[in-house]
Parts: structure tokens; C-alpha cells; sequence
């Protein structure tokens, strides 16, 4: 893949917990980082076979490999207002080139 096929604009955001005052919390999200990346919309059906991807993949987002940025499931994307849960984080040939992430779309905003 090509860095000029990396043509959408994508946040990588975490959830956080701020504290409400009252001795609890709110839940919101936050951005640690704006990426290029390529998303390709893939079977509603596909499921990852290793076991460790629950429910409908819908997405599938290609960007660079960033060792600063730990991605993980319990992360989300957002694109042009639409949020996306994210199932699966895949080196791609174990070469931290190529990030694959396997999302559904439908997370909270």
C-alpha cells in the first residue's frame, strides 16, 4: 500500500473518566491522535477467525504502524462524525508497518 491511498482522516480516541464533583465521574472520549488511514467496507458477516472478534465487522482501516500509540479494543475511531468500535488490532506481518483495524460502526458518540 501506497501513503497516497491514506486519504481519510481519522481520530483515535480513548475513553476517560473526569470527575463530576460529586464523587464520581463522567465518562467521555478523547483524542489521542488524528491519522491518515484507508477504510474499506467489508461484509457485514466477516468475522475474524482466531476467535477474538465479537460481532459484525463492517470496516476494515488501514494506517501506519505508530509504536507511540498503543491501540487497543477498548479504543474507538472517529470519521466524519460517525464512531467506530473497534474488534480487532492487526500487525500487519508482524513487520510495525501497517496497522489493520477490524470496526463496527454504531459506537457512541
Amino acid at each position: 500500500m501506497s501513503i497516497g491511498q491514506l486519504r481519510k482522516q481519522v481520530a483515535v480516541q480513548a475513553e476517560t473518566q473526569t470527575p463530576d464533583g460529586a464523587g464520581g465521574y463522567a465518562l467521555g472520549w478523547a483524542t489521542l491522535a488524528v491519522v491518515w488511514a484507508d477504510m474499506t467496507p467489508a461484509s457485514g458477516n466477516e468475522a475474524f477467525t482466531a476467535g477474538h472478534l465479537e460481532g459484525h465487522v463492517t470496516h476494515q482501516v488501514k494506517m501506519r504502524w505508530r509504536g507511540d500509540l498503543a491501540i487497543t479494543t477498548d479504543m474507538r475511531l472517529l470519521y466524519d462524525n460517525r464512531a467506530f468500535n473497534i474488534h480487532a488490532v492487526i500487525n500487519q506481518g508482524e513487520a510495525n508497518q501497517w496497522a489493520v483495524l477490524l470496526v463496527e460502526e454504531g459506537g457512541a458518540l
